[in-house]
């Protein structure tokens, strides 16, 4: 079964997914999209403020994400999703550390109707990433495209 529009309501809230992060992953990641000391290099980071090494959030960004779509729209019920207009209000409201495990939530907070075409609507879902101990580390808001039944 897929879910489509007409199966959400504003308020519906679904967690899933767990996602352990690796000093290895964090250094990788970072190397490539942005080598800020505190996260490529654990002696620098463990000078910093964070007194050691943390992920990017763009790598915490791109967790939340890879869960989202894995857990949620291509899991088990799926979501007849038809992509995604954007993304607001990003926040990383706690550091990332290496052994941390990962889980996501989304709510939905906001629908809509197409006025122009009645096989879709839109929905904004809110997403936070959570450690295993409950701290939210990201919160952002999605803004969806998801099919009608027909």
């Amino acid at each position: 079964m897929t879910r489509h529009y007409e199966d959400f309501e504003v308020g519906d809230t679904f967690e899933f997914g767990a996602y352990t992060v690796t000093e290895e992953e964090i250094i990788e990641v970072a190397t490539m999209f942005d080598p800020q000391p505190f996260h490529v290099d654990p002696e620098a980071a463990a000078d910093s403020i964070f007194g050691g090494l943390v992920a990017s959030g763009i790598h915490s960004l791109g967790i939340s994400t890879r869960l989202s779509v894995t857990e949620f729209f291509q899991g088990d019920p799926g979501v007849a999703n038809l992509g995604g207009l954007g993304m607001d209000e990003v926040r990383f409201h706690a550091p990332v550390r290496p052994g941390d495990t990962l889980t996501c939530e989304l709510e939905a907070m906001d629908m809509r109707l197409s006025e122009s075409r009645d096989d879709r609507g839109y929905i904004d879902f809110r997403r936070r990433l959570y450690t295993d101990e409950g701290e939210q580390v990201l919160g952002v808001t999605l803004h969806n495209i998801v099919a009608t039944e027909e």
